[in-house]
């Protein structure tokens, strides 16, 4: 049939068709749900500011309110380090202690400088006003980001593992904190005095035992789901699966079970 003796009625039907076809092609995908609202405690962040950490870290939650109250640069100059956003629901204070003071006993490989200037001069526990205000403000920090991984949640089993590897690892990744022989005497351990103390794990220690499951799946899981809040940091997203087995097998091994 050619097309100039297509009655009106058929011409519109088919114009009508094509339009909400167009419609229903063009129709905008999900819209992301906004973050939970994060707070601003603009003197904190005046800390955070004058400490210089702006210098490699970014803190995407609160950039533009870090861009009107101190400039553009407080978001972050040269963003090397991870986005900050979330890290107060991460870490208790005293981990933010002992990683000002030598981030490498806490972060293996980090390259983040010592903050020795958000110390009383002398004492090396002792974090000056700066100092805890960075922190406190560090603390408010608690809305995620899309930039950064959430840790992982929830059990997990174990995949089979190599003590002989995982020593290197734990020598790496956990003396810091658990110390070189498993005995909870790390350099960072000193600065764990207002939550436990890492556990001496060649003596059997843990932090937690979940019901039911067996021990290798527990450390497993702390290993890889971490402990917020505390000084125990998430590694599922820092070792494969294999590592971790490694670094599990090496923690049953000198713990004698």
């Amino acid at each position: 049939m050619a097309f100039e003796k297509w009655s009106p009625v058929v011409v519109l039907a088919l114009a009508a068709l094509f339009l909400a076809a167009g419609l229903i092609a063009r129709e905008p995908a999900e819209v992301e749900p906004d973050d939970p609202p994060q707070e601003f405690d603009e003197q904190l962040a005046r800390s955070y500011v004058e400490a210089g950490c702006w210098q490699c870290h970014s803190v995407s939650t609160v950039e533009a309110r870090l861009s009107s109250a101190f400039g553009a640069l407080a978001t972050g100059v040269r963003p090397t380090g991870p986005d900050l956003a979330g890290v107060g629901a991460r870490y208790h204070p005293d981990w933010h202690e002992a990683h000002f003071w030598k981030p490498d006993d806490v972060y293996a490989g980090s390259q983040m400088p010592a903050q020795r200037h958000l110390f009383v001069p002398g004492t090396p526990q002792k974090l000056n006003g700066l100092g805890q205000r960075v922190v406190a403000f560090l603390l408010t920090l608690k809305t995620p980001s899309r930039l950064t991984k959430p840790w992982p949640q929830g059990g997990h089993v174990a995949p089979e593992g190599d003590a002989e590897r995982g020593a290197e690892l734990f020598r790496r990744e956990c003396a810091g904190c658990h110390g070189a022989d498993g005995l909870g005497d790390g350099p960072a351990a000193r600065f764990f005095d207002r939550t436990r103390k890492p556990p001496a794990l060649a003596r059997g220690e843990l932090i937690l035992q979940r019901e039911g499951e067996s021990r290798r799946d527990t450390i497993y899981g702390t290993i890889t789901n971490g402990l917020p809040l505390t000084g125990m940091p998430s590694f599922g997203n820092r070792l494969s699966a294999q590592e971790r087995s490694d670094l599990t097998d090496y923690v049953l091994k000198i713990s004698g079970k």
